[in-house]
């Protein structure tokens, strides 16, 4: 990304809603009267791959509407923000296109109507809206931990020893978790944290890792970056001490203290010289470690006064230094595989505050920013966590009550947890998943962690959407009684959609749930999606007198069903159907074998089985029962088993709901140190997958090239069953009719591979089978066999 790349985005969504709402300003103060509506994003929310600049922007503007809410609150004037996920331009580019079906833009139209009706009096919430859902965001801030302020026993070493404490959601005696609009009572907590005792426990664990590392510390000349680089020096950390007024004085401090060669001064403009801030590091310590973008500036003034000059003053220091600096040290960062970035935001950023709608704007920007770039940075070893301080500081005094400053909020009340997040001690206590991308509040020997909740909002089933049904439903909209916790833009998504699929499956009456019904025109398609060619007129041509469909025709109605019918997500925890994997696959063919070309059929799906997996995922095996409704006869029977990926079993680790076929349940190893009885061979084609698709299965992994390179394939893949329908119909046709099979999908199979089918049958009517993709030589499907049916059986 360059820097042009990120003042564009930033030039037209943050910059641009700020001229356009100063513009309108005035008259909306004075007739009494006005509705804003700022239009946020899930990327800008939860961070969103290689979209900083993006990210950056739509968080800014919910930090802009926060505060122009408590502006305009007097005045009557709403301001709102809305998140939301729909079909546009600039989402058809990174949503799939099976998503996209859902998520028509007419669907926001109703939300932004009702908050900006004359009788709403909604004003300074978020919304995120997508595909009929509409719910609220609002942020929550844990009861956190309080520590005596005595400097010399509140160190990293304290807070880590307390770390699950800091991110504990419950309440406690001396702080409950809040859903706030506005910074916590520092002044009711500082006398709670002075009622300590001196001597804060230091646990076992000692901050050793930042020895001779080399931190660059932005308007470190005096306050709360001169107190960071005190601690840093501390710990043995070398510093580069950059301020563009005097840097000097506190260079001084630190060798005097630390010793000649502790710290280097550094007077560069972090907006426009940040390359020549990190050349001057390296130049003199050969190396960068940490990067703590604390410089900033104030501006404060109401939003019917601010000036241009006032708003892109405040953005240039706070925000683009921030994109800047850590622009300057990625690639430092990445060649090294470490690095610690530590973003200064701001409770006005998060909160919003009166008469700082630019300060509130760019410290909300630089939180969106740091999670996209926490983010990109995991599989780097980069770490970025974002931290919003309350101290009394040379720019902070002109702000702070009469109360604040007799309680003397000290810069050192903060340092000790910048240290901390520098650490490699933090992160090994929080394992394979560490501290990335989060925020936290932090003064006066409290801190907190902020997060956002979610409600579980509303579901408008249909087409029509209108402000009559979302006015009707409002409650359930801002209904947080089951609260929801995104930590990024997938999870975001995935809960919503997950709603909508719930929403549309309870719409539908229960005498037509489960409904399938077929066409010969459809046995043909299914047909013709497993390599029914022209000459072979008894799968392709409706009036052959052998017409028929293949006998894996009946796991499509099972898994048309299976995904809202068995309803996975109350089944485990973490359910995400993206990270769903299908694992094995067993029917069987109660009518002789046989199946009817056309009709109509009811499936019935119920859970048979949840097990856990370590902490790996966990694995959920559905069944189902496909009746004819025409005669109420037993079709066929299902299995399906599923691996989910990061998720973990409810209560018990293990948990049996019905039994299972034996069939599906024994292991049938290939005995390869036999010769098979036979040796098919098929080539799958190139459209295999396109014509496979339109049996029911729409995944754009199949078809789509950007949707499978987003999962890790470097091309569209064939689906599972139509791998298992390939191998189907060859054994179909050369051992005749199929009473009951199961198969492992071990691989994926790409269109136009070639496949060998290794069978060995034995007396019992019984073919073991192994399906190998000869042009990746990779066994694709394995612990496979099928039951013949007696004496229809070939061979």
């Amino acid at each position: 990304m360059t820097e042009e790349q990120f003042a564009q985005v930033i030039a037209v969504h943050l910059s641009g809603a700020y001229k356009l709402s100063r513009a309108v300003w005035p008259y909306m103060v004075q007739q009494k009267f006005g509705r804003i509506i700022n239009t946020s994003s899930p990327a800008g929310l939860y961070g969103n791959f290689g979209q900083a600049n993006y990210s950056a922007a739509k968080l800014g503007l919910v930090g802009l509407a926060e505060t122009l809410a408590k502006e305009g609150f007097k005045y009557n004037i709403k301001v709102n923000a809305i998140a939301p996920l729909a079909r546009s331009r600039m989402t058809e580019d990174i949503l799939p296109s099976h998503l996209l079906k859902q998520l028509g833009p007419e669907k926001i139209a109703p939300l932004v109507l009702y908050l900006t009706h004359e009788s709403s009096n909604v004003t300074n919430s978020i919304f995120e809206v997508a595909g009929g859902w509409y719910g609220q965001i609002r942020w929550e801030r844990s009861s956190g931990q309080i520590f005596n302020p005595n400097e010399e026993t509140f160190t990293p070493e304290s807070i880590l020893n307390k770390w699950s404490s800091i991110n504990d959601f419950a309440d406690k005696s001396f702080n409950r978790t809040q859903h706030p609009t506005q910074l916590s009572d520092y002044n009711a907590l500082i006398r709670e944290c002075r009622r300590l005792p001196r001597d804060n426990p230091q646990g076992s664990v000692k901050i050793t890792s930042l020895k001779g590392k080399v931190v660059v510390i932005t308007g470190s000349g005096s306050g709360l970056g001169r107190t960071h680089a005190n601690w840093f020096a501390k710990y043995g950390a070398r510093l580069v001490i950059n301020d563009i007024k005097n840097p000097r004085t506190v260079v001084e401090e630190l060798n005097g203290k630390y010793g000649t060669g502790t710290a280097i001064a550094d007077s560069h403009n972090i907006v426009r010289e940040a390359p020549q801030i990190v050349e001057n590091a390296i130049k003199n310590f050969g190396r960068v470690d940490v990067l703590v973008n604390n410089a900033g500036i104030l501006r404060d003034r109401s939003f019917k006064k601010m000036t241009d000059d006032e708003w892109f003053s405040v953005l240039q220091v706070h925000l683009f230094a921030s994109y800047s600096m850590c622009k300057a040290v990625w690639l430092v960062f990445v060649k090294q595989k470490s690095g610690y970035i530590v973003n200064v935001t701001s409770t006005s950023g998060i909160y919003g505050n009166f008469g700082q709608a630019n300060y509130a704007a760019a410290k909300s920007a630089i939180l969106g920013f740091s999670k996209t770039i926490a983010i990109e940075g995991a599989k780097k070893g980069i770490v970025v966590n974002a931290v919003a301080p309350h101290a009394e500081t040379a720019m902070t005094k002109t702000i702070f009550r009469k109360e604040d400053l007799e309680n003397r909020f000290e810069p050192s009340q903060v340092s000790p947890f910048i240290v901390l997040l520098s650490s490699e001690e933090l992160q090994c206590r929080e394992g394979k998943t560490g501290v990335r991308g989060q925020l936290f509040e932090v003064g006066g020997g409290w801190i907190g962690k902020t997060r956002f909740q979610r409600s579980s909002g509303f579901v408008a089933v249909g087409d029509h959407v209108n402000l009559d049904l979302l006015a009707a439903n409002w409650s359930k909209v801002v209904d947080f009684s089951k609260p929801q916790y995104p930590a990024t833009f997938a999870e975001g998504s995935v809960l919503i959609l997950r709603a909508i699929q719930a929403a549309q499956y309870s719409a539908v009456s229960d005498s037509d749930k489960g409904i399938f019904n077929y066409s010969d025109r459809d046995s043909i398609i299914y047909n013709l999606g497993l390599g029914a060619r022209s000459n072979q007129l008894q799968y392709v041509y409706e009036n052959d007198l052998n017409f028929q469909v293949l006998p894996s025709f009946v796991v499509i109605p099972f898994m048309e069903s299976i995904t809202s019918g068995l309803k996975m997500h109350t089944l485990v925890n973490d359910y995400d159907y993206s990270k769903l994997l299908h694992g094995e696959q067993y029917f069987k063919i109660v009518q002789d074998g046989s199946l009817s070309t056309s009709g109509s059929w009811r499936t019935f799906i119920k859970p048979l089985q949840v097990s856990d997996k370590r902490g790996k995922g966990a694995v959920i095996v559905g069944g189902s029962e496909t009746y004819d409704i025409k005669t109420n006869k037993l079709v066929c029977i299902n299995e399906g088993s599923f691996f989910v990926r990061g998720a973990n079993a409810l209560g018990a680790k293990n948990r049996n709901f019905a039994p299972r076929s034996k069939f599906a349940t024994t292991t049938f190893k290939a005995p390869l140190d036999t010769p098979p009885t036979v040796e098919l061979d098929i080539t799958t084609t190139i459209d295999q997958a396109t014509l496979y698709r339109l049996s029911g299965d729409y995944n754009p992994l199949h078809i789509d090239s950007k949707a499978a390179r987003a999962v890790g394939f470097p091309k569209p893949i064939l689906h599972g069953l139509g791998t298992l329908g390939v191998t189907t119909k060859a054994l179909y046709e050369t051992f005749g009719a199929i009473g009951e099979m199961k198969v492992r999908l071990t691989a994926p199979v790409f269109p136009g591979d070639k496949l060998k089918v290794k069978a060995w049958k034995r007396a019992d009517g019984i073919v073991i089978f192994q399906t190998l993709d000869v042009t990746t030589n990779t066994v694709v499907l394995d612990n496979a066999a099928m039951k013949l049916i007696g004496s229809v059986s070939k061979f």
